[in-house]
């Protein structure tokens, strides 16, 4: 089967988030910053939204993983060790797509 074919039959978890920057900390520039940090392990596919909404001072923006990845373990626990930069975050939408 072609990678195509077969990355295309992978189930995906979509999650929607949304993350406080620190007071001071540029939302734009920490968005850039936590897709450049925080890619998971290489099996996992793990995909950012290209662009993010900010929207008062959050940044709202979703991602796609394998199904099989602990995605708490792979991006949440990774922005919580942002602690001088990521004031908080939160999930606010999941679910599995085939």
């Amino acid at each position: 089967m072609s990678e195509k074919a077969e990355e295309s039959t992978e189930e995906r978890r979509m999650v929607a988030i949304a993350v406080r920057p620190c007071e001071g900390v540029d939302a734009v520039a920490l968005y850039a910053k936590i897709k450049a940090e925080i890619t998971s392990q290489p099996e996992y596919k793990l995909k950012w939204d290209d662009e993010c909404k900010i929207e008062d001072g959050r940044i709202r923006v979703s991602f796609s993983i394998s199904s099989e990845a602990d995605f708490d373990e792979e991006v949440m626990e990774v922005l919580e060790m942002m602690e001088d930069e990521v004031a908080r975050q939160e999930i606010i939408f999941q679910c599995v797509m085939e």
